[in-house]
């Protein structure tokens, strides 16, 4: 890296003009500029000032002043609005899956602009139009939705029906009124009646001149919600829609001319996966945004606290709030977080790159569906975990900033509202912590059952193959500083992850030896103990990471006590949350079993 002094003069770093914050600048500790370098690199900064720059002088970009837009105008401004981010091209739609940093970047700057925008624009570039999964009575389960694609072999068409209003698509972004086009999703339905499960089909929509429903849609916009009511949200109804056979995405079954059903994927539970493996693109995706959204928050709630002051040790001598314990101790956790956590966002996001490639590639091989698995586990977690974990932290910042925390100028009520999502779609949080704890669970039935060895493409299992071995560790802490090293915390964090999986294992056999099915087994035990393993691992997973990161040798040496501390910070905080799990741990067997 060049040094500092050489850089000092970049006009991508310019320093910031003189005013209330110049003071608390000047007590860092670290140089902000060579810590910004480091984090972002140079081009990705150039990158994120080009966007940044063009929408600031763009006056299409300006937000209105006064009262707020109605739901139409906002919508009608956002559609214009990205069709003018298409028009500055900076990143062409052919150079995304070879930049994965920048796609990453221009979803995060468009995102800190508004969220209507950012996903408006990238539904289009992803897959033209909109992607329609969800329906009116169905969402996590997603095996139970009811649209159907009935296959004609006579005219080579497939039939998609709604049977009723609760099967109509709904939530679906872009479809409100724009989409002319939508990737739906419908149960595959071969002759003589045999449903091969829910398959994707390009079904047109509107008349891409008119934007009038087709032939037997029913389409339209679902109202006013709680946040990002620029983006046309909508339902769709269809009554016997025929489309032609090549219209069905035939990536994991396909169907003969004839009728039948073809598919190199036998297994039919890894036949659904494949179907649905773009939900954990999606899933990463909002790991970004909520970090994103947290960034904002704690943003605007340090630099308040920063240069507001209340009381002092005397009458004339008023102390800025962030000086005082109570204050770092609300916000700066959050501040940790979101370095934490975007750095998980980031190589979360070229992990899936990787993945992508082994599917565009059409690798079969074991470790590409091993890879597919652990992302899915990785992606449903860390949904979880970030969009919790922003949520959390943008209600803690606009209560530090106090009654003017409340004012609609700042920004925070409207993250809170545009977050809130997050930890909705693409999967209820809590459902989704389902699918990582059912990960965990499998990876020791299979090393119970046959002896195999506990590891994963990228690592993020492997230490659980010494499971037995970690148990016996205990914490050798004397002091407040060997908190400091976020190894310590790291080595705590292996203890729990491995003691919520025994626990849930054995809770998990119990309920099964007792006579209660699979699906009652495995309700009776997601409170205790599967839903905090889910979490406790994708925590692990994250601290990991960070504590990877800030300690290789590339760090410049300015930085490394910023790093680590961020760090260690980040790790303390986290494991703190399961205080009462850490001592039930060391507790008898049979307090346990009192449990």
């Amino acid at each position: 890296m060049v040094p500092l002094g050489e850089r000092s003069n970049d006009p991508v770093l310019p320093d910031p003009p003189q005013g209330p914050l110049h003071v608390a600048r000047a007590h860092a500790s670290f140089p902000w500029k060579e810590l910004a370098l480091f984090w972002e690199g140079e081009d990705m900064l150039r990158f994120k000032k080009t966007i940044f720059s063009a929408l600031e002088n763009d006056p299409l970009f300006a937000h209105p002043r006064g009262s707020r837009l109605s739901v139409e105008k906002y919508q009608e401004l956002n559609f214009l609005r990205c069709k003018r981010v298409f028009e500055y091209d900076f990143l062409p739609v052919g150079d995304m899956l070879g930049s994965l940093p920048k796609v990453l970047a221009l979803i995060e700057c468009l995102g800190m602009y508004d969220w209507s925008l950012a996903t408006k624009f990238f539904l289009h570039v992803l897959i033209f139009g909109c992607f329609a999964l969800t329906e009116v009575s169905h969402g996590s389960n997603t095996k139970g939705m009811r649209t159907t694609a009935h296959y004609d072999p006579t005219t080579q068409e497939f039939i998609i029906h709604s049977p009723d209003f609760e099967a109509a698509k709904f939530w679906v972004g872009n479809m409100g009124k724009t989409a002319t086009h939508a990737v739906v999703f419908a149960q595959l339905y071969t002759p003589g009646g045999r449903c091969h499960g829910l398959h994707p089909f390009l079904v047109q929509i509107r008349d891409p001149k008119t934007l009038l429903p087709m032939p037997g849609v029913m389409v339209g916009d679902i109202g006013k919600k709680l946040g990002q009511n620029g983006l046309d949200n909508g339902f769709a109804m269809f009554h016997k829609v025929r489309i032609p056979r090549q219209d069905l995405l035939n990536r994991s079954g396909d169907i003969t001319p004839e009728g039948a059903y073809v598919t190199h994927v036998k297994d039919v539970g890894q036949r659904f996966s494949e179907s649905l493996g773009s939900l954990s693109a999606n899933r990463v995706a909002i790991v970004g945004m909520s970090v994103v959204n947290l960034k904002l928050a704690v943003s605007i709630a340090l630099r308040f606290s920063a240069t507001r002051r209340q009381f002092g040790p005397t009458d004339k001598e008023e102390v800025p709030v962030l000086e005082y314990p109570m204050q770092q101790w609300r916000l700066l956790p959050y501040l940790a977080a979101a370095y934490a956590l975007d750095h998980f966002s980031k190589s979360l996001f070229l992990d899936l790159g990787e993945l992508q490639q082994g599917l565009l590639g059409k690798d079969r091989s074991v470790r590409q569906a091993e890879l597919g698995r652990e992302i899915h586990a990785l992606s449903s977690a860390g949904k979880a975990l970030a969009s919790w974990t922003a949520q959390r932290g943008i209600q803690e910042c606009r209560e530090a900033c106090g009654g003017h925390g409340y004012l609609a100028m700042n920004r925070l009520g409207d993250l809170r509202d545009d977050n809130d999502p997050n930890c909705t779609y693409e999967g209820d949080n809590n459902v989704l912590l389902q699918q990582t704890s059912n990960y965990l669970l499998g990876l020791l039935a299979r090393r119970d059952q046959g002896g195999a060895r506990i590891e994963s493409p990228l690592k993020t299992v492997d230490f659980l193959d010494a499971y037995p071995d970690i148990l016996g560790r205990r914490f050798e802490g004397s002091s407040p500083e060997d908190l400091l090293d976020s190894s310590v915390p790291l080595a705590a964090y292996e203890w729990l992850v491995c003691y919520l999986l025994r626990e849930s294992y054995q809770r998990l056999s119990q309920e099964k030896r007792s006579g209660r099915s699979d699906f009652e087994a495995r309700n009776n035990c997601q409170v205790y103990h599967c839903r905090p393993l889910a979490l406790a691992f994708l925590e692990l997973t994250v601290v990991r990471r960070f504590h990877e990161y800030a300690h290789q040798p590339r760090v410049p040496p300015p930085l490394r006590a910023v790093l680590r501390r961020l760090s260690a910070l980040y790790a303390v905080w986290s494991l703190g949350q399961h205080t009462a799990l850490l001592y039930r741990g060391e507790t008898p067997a049979r307090s346990r079993a009192a449990y």
